[in-house]
């Protein structure tokens, strides 16, 4: 049915269950995984900030992309371990919902697969949710999780545990280097 599915990748606790359910979606239809996930833009808002709280284009730059790969990095490594083939993608746009749509027809994928809070409508509006606007724009169907906590997904405690993993190992990273400075 599906064989290629694009998973939309952030850092909210939901995030993790929709990748949850999408790589074990993968397992049971053999398909392969892309890992998307959107740049933010910077916006400078029209005031002076202090020159302590600046944050220059190309370093917040960098910085979204660094985590941005973290990110992916992460999913990919779930994915390796179900024995699912995955690719990891950045994008960005001016609107968060046509940038994943565009990739996932660019990418050929069949199915979009996006997590989202229990919020109503209007609320995940209100907080920038890219369901509603992705949802309508999108030419392949649209799969909304939600998080299932126990039963399944990574929950607040594995998020945890994954991010502590990823410090964990920017650790040793970072100590190595020390060593052979």
């Amino acid at each position: 049915m599906y064989k290629r599915i694009l998973v939309v990748v952030d850092d909210r606790v939901v995030t993790q269950s929709a990748i949850r359910q999408a790589i074990e979606m993968a397992q049971a239809l053999r398909a392969d995984i892309h890992f998307y996930y959107v740049l933010p833009t910077h916006a400078v808002i029209g005031f002076e900030f202090l020159p302590m709280a600046e944050l220059a284009n190309s370093d917040f730059e960098h910085e979204a992309i660094a985590h941005a790969q973290k990110m992916l990095a992460a999913a990919a490594e779930l994915a390796e371990q179900a024995g699912i083939l995955s690719f990891g993608t950045l994008g960005a746009g001016a609107d968060d919902a046509q940038c994943v749509a565009e990739a996932a027809d660019s990418k050929h994928c069949e199915l979009i697969v996006v997590g989202t809070e229990g919020e109503n409508a209007v609320l995940r509006i209100l907080n920038g949710s890219i369901v509603p606007g992705l949802i309508s724009k999108a030419s392949v169907p649209v799969l909304v999780c939600r998080d299932t906590g126990s039963r399944g997904g990574f929950g607040r405690r594995a998020s945890v545990s994954l991010r502590a993993k990823q410090k964990r190992l920017e650790l040793m990273e970072r100590r190595r280097s020390e060593k052979n400075d």
